[in-house]
């Protein structure tokens, strides 16, 4: 059986921004909320309905031009842990996204893996570490 999830979200920023919440996303729903975001600003988070206390909680991404920061917040029982998109091939260079700065390594330039993120975790409640560590 499929979790249950809460959708929110904000498209553009300052006065432009537009946001809004779904108790009960589809995957429709959720790719479309990607889609908004996918060339310009904005941040999606999908969170479990019913938390439990240890595991996967919140994904998120924050979106600017094609660069995404994609993180998952997860109780391993001790801690609260982030886990994060993880780009070699960009560390060291400095990306704006959304006003903060990020280092490039945690930077996620490739629409299809965000896809491909957050559909996992739709679909399992999870994201696995070859994707989010």
């Amino acid at each position: 059986m499929m979790a249950a999830f809460s959708l929110s979200w904000v498209f553009g920023v300052g006065a432009q921004a537009k946001g809004g919440r779904n108790r009960f996303p589809s995957w429709d729903d959720v790719l479309s909320c990607l889609e908004l975001i996918r060339e310009g600003k904005g941040s999606v988070t999908l969170e479990l309905a019913s938390k439990t206390a240890v595991g996967p909680q919140s994904l998120q991404v924050q979106s600017e031009g094609g660069k995404y920061v994609v993180s998952l917040g997860e109780d391993d029982g001790v801690d609260y842990i982030v886990r994060s998109y993880r780009n070699l091939k960009l560390q060291g260079i400095p990306f704006e996204v959304l006003g903060d700065v990020w280092d490039g390594v945690l930077i996620c330039d490739d629409f299809s893996i965000l896809k491909n993120i957050f559909e996992e975790f739709f679909l399992t409640g999870d994201v696995s570490k070859e994707l989010l560590n």
